[in-house]
């Protein structure tokens, strides 16, 4: 059985190829409830409105329960969760988020852009990701569909596929080691997917990557722990994804005395096993 973790910094970068285009304003093509747009020369909030414009360096502020899609003009997407602070900056590629999650996809071959959050940075190359920043400074990469990316300033890196997530941690030099996710888990319960009036682009990539996981759960090759993976033994022990958002770690197999010993080994008060379907739901999975 081998577990991997890695460590990672404060800031997550979404790794680029040369010719893709600043990523310094984008369009809103849905708001749900309460977003707002807050000026950085004013610090005055405006509620936002589809078809508005939204530009470096403002803020998207969201509220409990609420959500905004943009669309820049190369056309990647980036849905912002509930309770999420969130701006571009002025130059490049570059992407804040404050607190909270999002959600992008950028077209194939356009790669991304480079995420900040707390005091760190890593870039991320991938077409479909899931970002959620945590409550002690860092962050998470969810990885969706296809392969990405996700590397350091000090060169360090790691590839994540489809399903897996990895945890970015403040002030660290490297990166978490990687959990496998329950995708389909992730997905039925996800408003940065689900609750939206259309379709994400990349939604049937997605469900294949989601058949081909459930295939292997259905043979036996994997099989759910029952362990949540923000709080799975090595991970940082902090579950800040939004209510919509819970995933199940993948790994290989543990028996119920092995799982149990890890539990033991680690901070038992940050673990707790979840029910399924339930908020923060995230059962490790072991390959058999």
């Amino acid at each position: 059985m081998k577990i991997v973790f890695m460590r990672a910094v404060v800031f997550v970068g979404l790794a680029l190829p040369l010719h893709a285009a600043p990523l310094t304003e984008s369009t809103f093509t849905e708001v749900i409830k309460e977003v707002n747009i807050v000026a950085d020369a004013t610090k005055s909030a405006t509620p936002a409105r589809v078809n508005d414009l939204f530009k470096a360096p403002d803020l998207v502020r969201t509220g409990p329960d609420s959500r905004a899609e943009m669309t820049a003009p190369d056309q990647t997407v980036t849905r912002v969760g509930a309770n999420t602070v969130f701006s571009f900056d002025t130059a490049g590629r570059n992407l804040r988020l404050e607190q909270g999650s999002v959600l992008f996809h950028p077209p194939k071959g356009l790669g991304g852009g480079t995420i900040k959050s707390g005091g760190s940075s890593a870039a991320v190359l991938g077409t479909t990701l899931i970002v959620s920043a945590t409550a002690d400074g860092g962050f998470k990469v969810i990885m969706l569909e296809g392969a990405g990316k996700v590397t350091l300033p000090n060169g360090e890196s790691v590839t994540l596929k489809a399903g897996q997530m990895v945890f970015v941690l403040p002030g660290g030099t490297s990166l978490s080691p990687v959990l496998d996710i329950n995708l389909d888990k992730l997905v039925a319960g996800s408003l940065l997917i689900n609750g939206f009036s259309h379709e994400l682009p990349s939604l049937p990539r997605i469900k294949q990557a989601i058949a081909g996981q459930n295939a292997e759960l259905a043979s036996g090759k994997i099989a759910d722990t029952g362990v949540l993976a923000d709080n799975y033994p090595g991970a940082n022990g902090l579950n800040t994804m939004d209510d919509g958002n819970y995933q199940n770690a993948a790994h290989p197999p543990l028996t119920p005395k092995q799982l149990n010993a890890l539990i033991d080994a680690s901070n038992p008060a940050k673990l707790t096993l979840g029910t399924p379907g339930g908020r923060g739901f995230s059962p490790v999975i072991v390959h058999q």
